[in-house]
């Protein structure tokens, strides 16, 4: 049995917004319930069991004995096992690990698969920023078929380019090509990943894991860091 959790002192574009905060609220202590402070959207808080590897590792960086950017195995480990991009941000006083989802990775991740799909003209991946300086709550991947792709196909590319085990993305018509390009209209599509949704999904696989005393999303306040260009990559070749 787990512990239960504790709170916490042709043609592919991508645009990523940066990463922000979010302020933690006081802790129930017996007095009139506050408001929840909003997590930080693809954020979570890991405390390992102190007997565990990771564990250990986290207390050798504690104690000084190794640095953060040394634990990059154990993100690489974990991305693995969840089927999604992290990153180790940094080791708590209280021996947890934050990490972060890698929105770029996944984002150029879900392109390259895009870019494997036959019927797929355009891809272009965004995140919104959510505002206040905090990162964005959605992924958007939108996805143009090409001209003879069958009116079936969307739905069917949409089912593919679903994250494995984690929630499916919102399928939405495409208002820019509905309205100002006829010609695309039902062969344009926007598929929106929920990161909140997605976080959630996270801590509860983290929670099923044995050398997991407790996981939970970061309601904690961390730095800002800046936009980040991103290259694009060469178009697909063609069908």
């Amino acid at each position: 049995m787990h512990s239960p959790p504790r709170r916490c002192a042709a043609c592919w574009l991508l645009v990523v917004g940066g990463l922000g905060s979010a302020l933690c609220g006081p802790a129930h202590d017996g007095r009139a319930a506050t408001p929840e402070a909003p997590m930080v959207s693809g954020d979570l808080i890991v405390k390992f069991r102190d007997a565990s590897e990771p564990g250990r590792q986290l207390a050798a960086v504690l104690a000084g004995q190794r640095t953060v950017s040394s634990l990059g195995p154990l993100a690489t480990s974990l991305s693995a096992d969840l089927g999604v991009p992290l990153v180790l941000v940094q080791a708590t006083s209280g021996r947890e690990a934050l990490l972060a989802l890698d929105r770029e990775a996944l984002a150029r991740s879900l392109l390259a698969r895009a870019g494997r799909e036959a019927q797929v003209q355009r891809a272009t991946a965004t995140v919104p920023p959510a505002g206040g300086g905090r990162p964005g709550a959605e992924l958007v991947l939108r996805l143009e078929l090409r001209p003879a792709a069958p009116a079936a196909e969307a739905p069917a590319v949409a089912a593919r380019l679903a994250l494995a085990r984690l929630p499916a993305p919102q399928v939405q018509p495409d208002d820019e090509a509905q309205a100002g390009r006829a010609a695309q209209a039902g062969r344009a599509l926007r598929l929106v990943y929920d990161i909140d949704a997605l976080t959630q999904a996270l801590v509860t696989r983290l929670q099923q894991r044995g050398d997991v005393e407790y996981a939970q999303a970061n309601r904690m306040l961390r730095p800002a860091s800046p936009v980040v260009p991103i290259t694009p990559a060469a178009p697909a070749a063609s069908r």
